[in-house]
């Protein structure tokens, strides 16, 4: 490992507005890497809009007052563009040996290429989530960066490196250990399938779930469970009520509940067309439970690897759902599988990837020099 270093944590998360407490995702992510990285020893500098203070310093705990952490408040400027111009002008006299940028949000362009120029730091490493847009992709081109894809999906969607080779890959699960097979013997009970996430939009596909778990044929469907976690608001009586029987609703769950409750699912199905990564499906791989996933990308090649089923429409993921209630033995080998795949290839340690990218440069970062105005 080498030595302390000052970094600036630049996460487009923290400088949007906080309106709301759920935490998950991106957001639980980004404060263990902090958590990490001030633990490690690193001087470590994180800017935050104005609303998340308050929330900022409870996920941190006694760290928020570490004296090598430097938290820069910037006022509630509504969007990330904005705060990360004033994050440039408070920043102006700092200098860095590098900076994570935790996203390819095009909104904080102007502001990074404002520090780039005053010279707050002159190398950056970007943790992509996402594809990037052809605004992002022109200012990258010009920036001293390496880029680090959370997926092959992701990887491929940016220019291809020296030797024709995507960016490079690293994700994954940031506490495994809490995820880990239930019991091999334990009470008869529903086979129950579950969606994991913040339920409350259409883009989750919920719709379209309970749709197929309510075309099992009856004799089946009497046999299973469907587990919705979780609402942030729940549904109403009515859409419960509409449901039918079998489908439980679950309030929302804070991110120390997961791993208890996949350990206690049988199958978790993700239905969401937007995936990019989809940490769920890892926690369900890593629990030893099988996984029935939308044909994307994201989805597919966790899937491929003998972890789950790929479906297309409504028809198919009632297909899966059949062929995985009625087959006891194909759910344990493909939870074996899946968690055997995402032990080896789908957890995160930040002292890895301190020493991979961030404190190792990329040779071709070291052709580029200075930085224009974007």
């Amino acid at each position: 490992m080498s030595g302390a270093r000052s970094i600036l944590y630049l996460a487009p998360t923290f400088l949007a507005n906080r309106t709301r407490k759920q935490i998950r995702g991106v957001q639980v992510m980004d404060f263990q890497i902090l958590t990490d990285l001030v633990s490690l020893g690193h001087r470590v500098c994180v800017p935050i809009e104005k609303t998340w203070k308050a929330r900022f310093d409870e996920q941190m705990g006694p760290l928020a007052r570490a004296a090598n952490l430097e938290v820069v408040v910037v006022p509630a400027l509504r969007k990330p563009l904005f705060a990360t111009i004033a994050c440039a002008f408070a920043l102006r006299n700092h200098r860095f040996d590098v900076a994570i940028l935790g996203n390819v949000a095009r909104g904080i362009v102007p502001g990074v290429n404002m520090m780039l120029r005053r010279g707050v730091f002159t190398r950056m490493v970007i943790q992509a989530n996402a594809a990037p847009k052809p605004a992002f992709l022109k200012s990258l081109a010009r920036w001293p960066a390496r880029v680090v894809a959370v997926s092959r999906h992701v990887a491929e969607a940016f220019p291809a490196r020296a030797g024709g080779e995507p960016v490079d890959v690293y994700y994954g699960v940031c506490n495994p250990d809490a995820f880990f097979p239930p019991p091999d013997s334990r009470p008869e009970r529903p086979v129950r399938f579950c969606m994991l996430g913040k339920l409350d939009t259409a883009l989750k596909g919920v719709d379209g779930v309970v749709k197929a778990f309510a075309s099992l044929p009856p004799e089946l469907r009497e046999r299973c469970e469907l587990h919705l976690a979780s609402f942030p608001t729940m549904p109403s009586e009515q859409t419960r009520t509409s449901w039918g029987t079998g489908v439980i609703p679950h309030p929302w769950m804070p991110a120390t509940e997961v791993p208890a409750f996949l350990r206690e699912m049988d199958v978790l199905i993700i239905a969401s067309a937007s995936e990019t990564y989809s940490q769920a499906c890892v926690q369900a791989m890593l629990t030893g439970i099988a996984v029935i996933g939308r044909d994307i990308p994201a989805i597919r090649e966790k899937l491929d690897t003998g972890a789950g089923l790929c479906f297309t429409d409504d028809a198919g993921l009632a297909s899966c759902m059949e062929r995985l209630a009625s087959d006891h033995g194909l759910r344990r080998q493909m939870g074996r599988e899946g968690r055997s795949h995402a032990l080896a290839h789908c957890v995160w340690r930040t002292t890895e990837f301190l020493d991979r990218f961030v404190f190792n440069p990329d040779p071709q970062e070291q052709d580029q020099s200075g930085i224009t105005a974007g």
